[in-house]
């Protein structure tokens, strides 16, 4: 799952385990852009156009190393 923490700094976006929620991995916002239907174009930070609908699997179910066993 995703887990976006706002401090004073700014925002953190982590990607961490459904199951005992450990953090797997940091994310950024270009990894958790999707495009819903619109006139908007959405690029990332190299400039390519952000076309994917919906977040990829390994992001809406994520398991760390000792809940896969």
């Amino acid at each position: 799952m995703i887990r976006v923490k706002f401090t004073s700094s700014g925002q953190e976006i982590s990607k961490v385990c459904n199951h005992c929620g450990c953090h797997i991995d940091d994310l950024t916002v270009e990894d958790i852009m999707v495009k819903k239907p619109s006139d908007l174009t959405i690029k990332d930070k190299d400039g390519n156009e952000i076309t994917r609908t919906e977040l990829p699997e390994e992001l809406k179910t994520c398991s760390c190393e000792m809940c896969n066993d």
